[in-house]
């Protein structure tokens, strides 16, 4: 049976409570995930998998528009659910591919269940000869696991996955660029991590584009006077100073 057809979700409690992903993010996320997201992901037709509908592309933000396609489905606002995901994404709890919004372990174990369905249709649907087969030539589904976990792998490694706050600060900081953090990520992030029409391939050199176009632009400015200047960045007063601090204490 596909893991979509079962009446329960598989959940690996000691996986959600050790998760340090998952554990940076807020309770509400947390909520919003467990008990709405995981669950679509569940019995959507791709397991592990939520395609956007077209319908849906309302905005320039992805995290909005899969807000107001699954607020019809979970007692929470399209906001709520845009912050939600845009706060996964960020902690890379989940990932985009394309119009999907996408959990790797989801798919990771979908993809070791039909391989071992399909082992045990060899066997003629005889589960004595599953169980036999699986007892005496392990080696074989360790293959069949660790194949699945590499093809898992390579596809997740093609896929762009948006920066933390956290690594833009740190390449910055290499660069001694006066390139803003926080307003470059949240620029991107309301546009769903879009340059113009296409998807977002290398964050560094966008970052690097943004550096030059100051520069053309601005000169040579002192980054920590840019980024003190913040306004309206999305973040708190509180976090940003903790960011200025980090700031002068790499001596950028």
């Amino acid at each position: 049976m596909a893991l979509r057809d079962q009446p329960y979700l598989p959940l690996f409690i000691q996986d959600i409570m050790t998760d340090e992903k998952l554990n940076e993010c807020s309770p509400e996320t947390h909520g919003i995930y467990i008990k709405g997201i995981m669950c679509l992901m569940h019995k959507s037709d791709e397991y592990g998998k939520i395609l956007l509908k077209q319908k849906y592309k309302q905005t320039e933000s992805t995290g909005l528009n899969f807000g107001y396609q699954l607020t019809k489905h979970l007692p929470y606002s399209p906001e709520q659910i845009q912050n939600a995901i845009d706060e996964l994404i960020r902690e890379r709890v989940c990932f985009y591919n394309g119009d999907y919004l996408c959990q790797k372990r989801m798919i990771h174990d979908n993809l070791i269940s039909e391989a071992r369905s399909n082992a045990a249709k060899k066997g003629g649907g005889n589960p004595n000869f599953v169980k036999t087969k699986l007892q005496t030539n392990t080696e074989n589904e360790y293959e069949v696991v660790n194949e699945v976990a590499i093809e898992v792998k390579n596809e997740i490694t093609k896929r762009f996955l948006p920066p933390t706050i956290d690594q833009v600060i740190e390449y910055c900081n290499e660069r001694q660029n006066n390139v803003d953090p926080v307003k470059w990520v949240d620029f991107y992030s309301s546009k769903g991590w879009m340059i113009g029409k296409n998807k977002m391939k290398d964050w560094k050199a966008a970052v690097r584009t943004w550096e030059k176009n100051k520069i053309e632009s601005n000169g040579t400015g002192n980054q920590k006077q840019q980024f003190g200047n913040i306004s309206n960045s999305g973040v708190s007063d509180a976090y940003k100073q903790s960011i200025l601090n980090r700031l002068h204490n790499t001596g950028s």
